[in-house]
Formats: C-alpha cells, sequence, structure tokens
C-alpha cells in the first residue's frame, strides 16, 4: 500500500504522528484483500493556531473506487479518528456491495460445477496413486458436504471443508482441489487445510507454494499450519518455515514462531535467536519469549 502522510503547521508533536501512523496500520489491514500496488491512501493533518482548529483530510483509493473525508475539531485526536473512522465505514459499506455481488455469481458458477462433479465422483472413483484399483467412492457425508462448498453462506462452507479434512476421504481430494485457487482467501485457506490432511505429503509442493507466493496472510497462515505435521517428509519445509519468520505481516510471524519453536533442530532453535534479536512487533515479541522459553533458550 502507497502511504502519503502531510502534517502542517504542528509544533513538536510526535504523538499526532504517532497516532496516524497507528491507524494507517490497522486501515491497511482491512484494506489486504486487495492488490498491495493497487492501493494508495493520503492523509493531511494541520492546525489552525490562530483558533486552535485541527483539521484532517483522508483520501483512499481502491481499485475502481475512491474514498474521501474531512473532519475539524478542536481536539487533534478526535478530528485524526474521525476521518479515519469515516473511510473505514465507507470502505464497509463499498465491501459489502462486492462481497454480494461477488456470491451471486460465484454461487451461480459453484452450483453449475459441484452437480456434475458429485456425480462423476460417484460414477467414477479417482484412482488413488500408486494403486491399480479405485478408491473408495466418497461417503453420503463427504457428498453432501460437497454440496455445501457452494453455497452462498461463508459459514456453511467452512463447515463443508472442517467435515471433509475430519473424513479424510481421498476421494474427496479433486472437489476440494478446485477451491485451491479461489479468489475468496477465507476458501483458499480453509481448502488447502483439508488437502494437507487428506493427501498427506502429495500436498507439500502446493502448501510451500502457497507460503512462498499467496499474497493473502491467511492463505500463507493456512499454508504453515498445513505444512507442521508434514515436516520430516521434505528437506525444504524447514528453510520454508524459517524464512516465514520474516513474513510482512505479524500474524504470519507469530504462526511461524509457534510452528518453528515445536521442531527439535539446532537450525530452528538458531531462527528464534536470531528473529528474537531483530523482532520489533511487541505483540511478536511476547510469542518469541514464550517460544524460547519452551525451547530452553
Amino acid at each position: 500500500m502507497q502511504r502519503m502522510i502531510e502534517v502542517k503547521r504542528v509544533g513538536p508533536r510526535g504523538h499526532v504522528r504517532q497516532l496516524l501512523e497507528e491507524l494507517l496500520g490497522r486501515l491497511e489491514h482491512k484494506l489486504r484483500h486487495f492488490p498491495e500496488d493497487a492501493v494508495s491512501v493520503r492523509v493531511v493533518f494541520e492546525e489552525n493556531g490562530s483558533r486552535t482548529l485541527s483539521r484532517a483530510s483522508l483520501t483512499c483509493h481502491v481499485p475502481g473506487h475512491t474514498i474521501a473525508a474531512h473532519e475539524e475539531q478542536r481536539d487533534a485526536g478526535a478530528a485524526i479518528r474521525g476521518v479515519f473512522a469515516e473511510v473505514e465505514r465507507q470502505l464497509e459499506k463499498q465491501k459489502a456491495r462486492l462481497r454480494r455481488e461477488h456470491l451471486r455469481k460465484r454461487t451461480a458458477s459453484r452450483r453449475f460445477l459441484i452437480a456434475p462433479l458429485v456425480a462423476g465422483l460417484l460414477a467414477n472413483p479417482p484412482v488413488a496413486q500408486g494403486a491399480s484399483e479405485p478408491s473408495k467412492p466418497p461417503s453420503p457425508q463427504a457428498v453432501e458436504a460437497i454440496r455445501l462448498l457452494a453455497s452462498d453462506d461463508p459459514y456453511q462452507r467452512q463447515a463443508a471443508f472442517l467435515r471433509l479434512e475430519a473424513l479424510r476421504e481421498p476421494a474427496t481430494a479433486s472437489a476440494i482441489q478446485r477451491y485451491a485457487g479461489d479468489s475468496d482467501p477465507d476458501t483458499k485457506a480453509y481448502s488447502l487445510r483439508a488437502l494437507a490432511t487428506i493427501l498427506g505429503a502429495q500436498a507439500i509442493p502446493q502448501l510451500l507454494q502457497a507460503l512462498k507466493t499467496d499474497r493473502a496472510a491467511e492463505v500463507r497462515r493456512a499454508a504453515l499450519l498445513g505444512l507442521e505435521p508434514l515436516q520430516a517428509h521434505h528437506p525444504d519445509v524447514l528453510p520454508a518455515f524459517i524464512t516465514a519468520l520474516r513474513d510482512r505481516k505479524t500474524e504470519v510471524r507469530m504462526t511461524a514462531v509457534d510452528v518453528v519453536s515445536r521442531i527439535d533442530d539446532p537450525r530452528a532453535r538458531e531462527a528464534i535467536v536470531a528473529r528474537r534479536r531483530r523482532e520489533q512487533r511487541r505483540d511478536v515479541q511476547r510469542v518469541l519469549e514464550l517460544a524460547a522459553e519452551r525451547m530452553g533458550l
């Protein structure tokens, strides 16, 4: 996200810039679903000394839409928080509209695809890798869960992925795989976790690729968690975990710390020590302290 902060006619008040940075960080989190290079935010803050009036304006450009807000208050903090609150309100309204449109289109597409897919799975069960006989067809519970993947209710879809993950039926992998490239990060994350459980080591290349290249933090977290029980099966997994300790997103770094701290390997211990020296965020530092204690460092 491109940031531009402009502060005019303000005395030596560092808390103003600190507040702007904190609120920009929160706004950046809310804009995480957009491509980073397609979002820009410009905030201007100034004070009129004669009337001690604070003015704040915020302009946010996202793909296909521009949101702007302006606020004047005698209190600097109130003016700043006011413009950010208004932009966040408009963003939520815009996201809700886009979500409704997206769900309508995706639901129609899913219903078109899922029915023949379920029929095909029942009629022609997939052949397991290395096997000469077809694997078992999906159970009735699995078939119902696959049908729920087409629901326009996100909670129904999540429940369907979790049910398929718990059932661990190889015959369902192809149906789940269709959602591993979904545009919705949550759907993609749930599908990767299910594939990791069902396919085991076969899913490692796909999970490593998602961890390395996916833009969505929740997808990278899902890849980390899916890879954790598979770490011993591939030499590239531990180096990928260590690289994730430097992920740009706080929540991914914290997950990586938890995962790496449970691995009995000198490289894991060295990586935790190194990350602990460099980490700036307090919440990640707390997780690192617990990890170091758990590892006896």
